[in-house]
């Protein structure tokens, strides 16, 4: 069974959301009640019943805060969570290079997958490289925030789903996103950083695949 644990960012929970916005109001809710039930793993079958809701609500705001960073999840397999810093520190060393950076990630890509090419037939590549890093930026700078990304990576995952993007091109594309931090980082993308982009692009990537089925 899943289960989910709260990381320390009750401050920022609790303190920075503006509260005079009716959305802002009804997360710091959410935000207090999750906070409030904690006992170091959150079970949601536990918390629906705690809270009187259908577990696929409490299912899709527990996958909401995962995507902000408040939830890490845990299996039987892994733990997932956003490390905000790590994810952060990694994305500005690479930023002030970021169109090699971008062009070397789809270069490789073409190298060891030539199929994908077929997905960028029609695509201005420049654009497409720019689109990239933007994305990237705006996941990091949203995490760091504590936005909701849910709508934003659907969306991207639709578009995705829309140009032909199946749930196995994914994998493929995280595992060319991190040898290409290695190759622009070298020894300064540390294990915990990699290890921090591969749990941040499983949970984006599960969100994108689940828009694609919309």
């Amino acid at each position: 069974m899943q289960k989910q644990s709260i990381p320390r960012r009750t401050d920022y929970a609790l303190n920075t959301i503006i509260s005079t916005s009716p959305w802002a109001m009804s997360w710091q809710r959410v935000y207090r009640l999750v906070f409030w039930l904690s006992d170091g793993h959150r079970d949601i079958e536990r918390i629906a019943t705690l809270l009187h809701k259908p577990e696929p609500r409490i299912g899709g705001i527990v996958g909401e805060l995962m995507v902000g960073g408040y939830v890490s999840l845990h299996s039987e397999r892994k733990v997932l969570m956003m490390n905000v810093a790590l994810l952060k520190e990694s994305f500005d060393m690479v930023a002030p290079r970021k169109e090699a950076f971008a062009h070397s990630f789809y270069e490789r890509l073409f190298a060891y997958y030539p199929t994908t090419r077929a997905l960028f037939a029609h695509t201005d590549m420049k654009r497409q490289e720019g689109s990239l890093m933007a994305t990237l930026a705006v996941v990091v700078a949203g995490v760091e925030r504590g936005e909701n990304l849910v709508p934003t990576l659907q969306r991207l995952g639709q578009k995705h789903y829309k140009y032909g993007a199946k749930p196995e091109h994914y994998p493929l594309v995280g595992g060319v996103l991190l040898e290409t931090f290695h190759e622009y980082l070298g020894v300064a993308f540390t294990p915990a950083m990699q290890d921090a982009w591969s749990q941040a692009f499983e949970i984006i990537s599960g969100q994108m695949v689940g828009a694609g089925n919309l």
